[in-house]
């Protein structure tokens, strides 16, 4: 199980290091910070940053009293996203769909962008499935943002979207 922390002040990598000496598993979507024509062979002569700033999950079973502790552990403000308004527990992501999220959040994936879920509200589009290339059989939503086709994969009320094209995806029935 995977737990969705929010974070200020974009302190995301300083408490993933503070969590990684407590021998917690984390992830923080990362990317190169580079030009965006920059050959991909050329990537890694720039550094990774964080793609969504002050979002990172920690890998552990769910334990509300373990996530309300944490707060007095950690020097740096965070908190935790609920399920629902007024919920007492928080936001928890299955092993398998975090699978998929951080396979197209990989930094060696140029071209991935991230968006709000309220950002793609008037974007929803049809389910579909990748049917070659690197991301065969991942399912996602198929928008159209700013003139390109993507594939949104969402989480946390974030989406990661990868760029896909239009012949790459079968359509699925909702």
């Amino acid at each position: 199980m995977w737990i969705p922390i929010k974070t200020l002040y974009l302190s995301e990598l300083k408490i993933q290091q503070e969590l990684s000496q407590m021998g917690e598993e984390t992830f923080v979507p990362m990317r190169y910070e580079a030009p965006d024509m920059t050959p991909r062979e050329e990537l890694v002569n720039y550094p990774l940053v964080p793609a969504v700033h002050n979002l990172l999950f920690v890998h552990r079973e769910y334990n509300k009293r373990w996530c309300d502790g944490l707060r007095d552990k950690i020097d740096y403000p965070l908190s935790f996203i609920k399920l629902a308004s007024g919920d007492k527990d928080y936001a928890t992501i299955k092993d398998d769909e975090m699978s998929v999220f951080m396979r197209v959040c990989s930094p060696e994936h140029f071209g991935t962008q991230y968006k709000t879920m309220d950002e793609l509200k008037a974007k929803a589009g049809m389910t579909v499935r990748v049917k070659r290339g690197e991301f065969e059989g991942i399912v996602g939503k198929f928008v159209r943002f700013h003139k390109r086709h993507y594939i949104a994969i969402e989480t946390a009320g974030i989406c990661a979207l990868m760029t896909i094209k239009y012949s790459d995806v079968e359509f699925l029935n909702d």
